[in-house]
């Protein structure tokens, strides 16, 4: 039987949010595009300025723009799923392991503490028990910091989710290699150069202050008079959705609504 918590800690493994309506009808872009090449710069150029995954050159968000194309999914999809980490795009870990279910992947934790963790991945036949055991880890000397001596902060404070990401990248390698893909654990979960998102601008903005939403982009010149909430740019919703940006966004949103009532 699969692990479940009642209330997920951080780093906890855990399904992914499934898209929301908005996202979904923004992959029917992808369909009309002409120009690729065109596409990717002017997305690359979005997730740039966007500031979503906190990358500090227009080249690094034309990449991320070309793993968007690729895998048919909005920029603020991908961030749910992927960090970029040093130069590196790593997949999260329970992305990871929701990528290898949907591929018919099967995995039955058989035992899961902070000091071990043991899993049975299994798929099309092929079968594999890991075992990820914090001693082992720290004989190799993964879960210290450039000291050696230091134990990290995320394998101080999350030990039992750090060894199931681990868990997971291996079992998902050697049973399910084409899903395989370089997690954000195994590059050291760098915590202090990962920006999260994980709202959408529905999850910003509830649904009786979408239409004061709608004007408040209205007054700044974002949509026009004719446009409505449907109509806002996906390139628009995630700079809204940012971290940095959203607060002030739903602030504002929220004194116009507090105007007309």
């Amino acid at each position: 039987m699969s692990h479940q918590a009642n209330q997920p800690e951080p780093g906890e493994v855990i399904p992914l949010a499934p898209m929301n309506t908005h996202e979904l009808s923004s992959l029917a872009v992808y369909d009309r595009i002409s120009d690729p090449m065109q596409a990717i710069k002017t997305l690359g150029a979005a997730i740039f300025k966007s500031g979503i995954f906190g990358v500090d050159k227009p080249e690094i968000g034309e990449v991320l723009a070309m793993q968007c194309l690729a895998e048919r999914k909005s920029p603020l999809e991908l961030a749910r799923t992927y960090h970029f980490i040093e130069g590196k795009l790593a997949i999260k870990s329970d992305a990871l392991l929701a990528k290898f279910q949907m591929a018919g992947g099967t995995v039955v934790w058989t035992t899961r503490t902070d000091t071990l963790v043991v899993a049975t991945f299994t798929n099309k036949g092929s079968s594999a028990e890991i075992t990820a055991s914090f001693d082992d880890y720290a004989k190799k000397g993964i879960v210290y910091g450039k000291d050696g001596k230091t134990v990290k902060d995320n394998w101080k404070k999350w030990p039992k989710q750090m060894l199931t990401a681990r868990a997971i990248s291996e079992g998902v390698r050697l049973v399910a290699p084409e899903c395989s893909f370089i997690t954000v654990e195994e590059l050291g979960g760098i915590q202090s150069r990962v920006i999260e998102v994980s709202n959408s601008l529905e999850d910003i903005i509830p649904e009786f202050q979408r239409e004061a939403a709608v004007r408040v982009l209205r007054k700044v010149g974002h949509l026009t008079d004719a446009q409505g909430w449907a109509d806002i740019p996906d390139t628009l919703s995630i700079t809204l959705s940012h971290p940095k940006r959203s607060q002030a966004f739903a602030a504002a949103v929220k004194a116009e609504y507090e105007a007309t009532i």
